[in-house]
């Protein structure tokens, strides 16, 4: 009989966090239920600033339209942050298809839920995966649109699951 295991790691913030790079390596956003829409150094811009004055409260970051690899998602409200970002998204198991969200230490293994209204209409995000830290999540987020890759001044949590025999 098999068995699915949820894995956690938690990966701390760098001694010396990465400074921001230029460039863009992440085509698209995606602010539900729209379309696509490609990323320039204006369209970066005018991102940036809706997010950090509240205008934007959710967005997907990705080169993937289909959302099955390497995408990037915020979801925030009320002064929580709920940053995730998904490796694999097309239903595999293993640390191949982990995902890293923000969290918050103090309601790790809560069941909490927060009142930040997603994107998608019906889901719903604990307290433990968010974050109040808006000036790290921005710059994770911009950090991410310029290189594709996680931003290591900020902690992650690494989850996964792997199916093992009993």
């Amino acid at each position: 009989m098999r068995k699915c295991i949820e894995h956690r790691e938690f990966i701390p913030v760098a001694e010396v966090p990465a400074e921001m790079p230029k460039g863009i390596a992440i085509q698209y956003y995606v602010r539900w239920p729209g379309e696509p829409k490609e990323i320039t150094s204006n369209s970066l811009s005018r991102l940036k600033k809706n997010l950090r004055d509240g205008k934007w409260e959710n967005i997907f970051l990705t080169n993937d339209t289909s959302f099955e690899q390497n995408f990037m998602q915020l979801e925030s409200g009320g002064g929580l942050y709920a940053l995730q970002f998904v490796r694999d998204n097309t239903g595999g198991s293993g640390e191949e298809a982990a995902w890293f969200s923000t969290f918050d230490p103090e309601y790790l293994d809560s069941d909490e839920e927060t009142d930040i209204e997603c994107s998608d209409g019906q889901s719903v995000i604990c307290r433990e995966y968010t974050t109040s830290d808006k000036g790290a999540v921005m710059t994770a987020i911009e950090y991410f649109i310029r290189t594709g890759r996680l931003w290591d001044g900020i902690p992650w949590m690494k989850s996964w699951q792997e199916w093992v025999e009993e």
